[in-house]
């Protein structure tokens, strides 16, 4: 495997289903946001009931009303956040093994978990160190090993302490969930977008391994891309990119469908995976001038060899 920076390929480029309701975000009241507060006493009921008022009057989220109030801090809110993580996150799912796909723990001193070492350190010094939370890993064809490339750096990621968070945006044939051992058929990003559970947390997989959480992608939907492409999807990787060092999304090839473009756009950034000796110069250079136009900038190469 060898990384390469985008800049230089970039210029070179350039020149050459119905489901159960239970919140239809018709209201902003964010019960699970206001009941840690409660419970960590940094709310009074009284406090509360006047962040209601005020979230309906001026349109805002629960937090966002109570910190315009001065009703609490923003460390008051990461606390909460972190303890609202902890209570709603799916830690009593039946796990298998995990795969021994991850290299990084079924073969650490191999030459291919060297190569994600090196990854990781250019993803930290070129992206975490600027401040950046969302990375899509995204190829131009099927079969390049987008999944294992984004699984192995997440969990490359969280070993170095960095609190991860890899989210399965391929609801047409989804992989994470067997990389790490768990039910495909569990609640996933299917089952948030399709507005089963009112918050993103609900359906996050914490702690699967040591700092590092997985949200998969859910049971089968029949319209991925018409659920990608909502409010809710952005407004759901918003609320994950500020409770995570990173958050990594997989996506599917994007020669077959707008998923990669439309994750892409939502994350901010993107790292292109392509594979020695199959991928195409003009099928990466294609991806790499789609992304741009939807306004994600790519910020690394990976050529896997593995």
């Amino acid at each position: 495997m060898s990384i390469e920076p985008m800049d230089d390929f970039a210029t070179d480029a350039a020149e050459n289903a119905t489901s159960s309701r239970v919140d239809d975000g018709s209201t902003r009241f964010d019960a699970p946001i206001r009941d840690a507060l409660l419970r960590l006493g940094y709310l009074s009921e009284d406090q509360s009931a006047r962040v209601a008022s005020h979230q309906l009057e001026r349109g805002l989220d629960f937090d966002q009303a109570a910190l315009e109030l001065g009703f609490i801090t923003t460390d008051d809110l990461d606390r909460a956040r972190e303890q609202l993580i902890t209570s709603l996150a799916l830690q009593n799912v039946a796990r298998r093994p995990v795969s021994d796909e991850l290299v990084v723990i079924a073969e650490p001193s191999s030459r291919r978990s060297e190569s994600m070492r090196l990854l990781r350190t250019q993803i930290i010094s070129q992206h975490l160190k600027n401040g950046r939370r969302g990375l899509a890993c995204v190829s131009p064809t099927d079969g390049v090993g987008c999944s294992y490339i984004a699984a192995n750096l997440a969990v490359s990621l969280s070993q170095v302490g960095y609190k991860t968070l890899i989210v399965d945006a391929n609801m047409r044939s989804p992989r994470v969930d067997q990389i790490f051992g768990l039910d495909p058929n569990a609640p996933g990003l299917s089952t948030f977008l399709s507005l089963q559970v009112s918050r993103p947390e609900r359906v996050v997989n914490a702690n699967v391994l040591p700092g590092l959480a997985v949200m998969t992608a859910g049971p089968p939907t029949p319209r991925p891309q018409e659920l990608l492409s909502g409010n809710r999807f952005r407004d759901g990787v918003n609320t994950l990119l500020r409770e995570y060092d990173l958050v990594l999304f997989d996506t599917p090839a994007a020669n077959a469908n707008a998923d990669a473009l439309t994750v892409g756009a939502a994350a901010g950034y993107a790292l292109m995976v392509a594979r020695r000796d199959q991928s195409y110069y003009r099928d990466v250079s294609t991806l790499t001038e789609q992304l741009a136009a939807s306004r994600c900038a790519v910020v690394g190469a990976v050529l896997n060899e593995f």
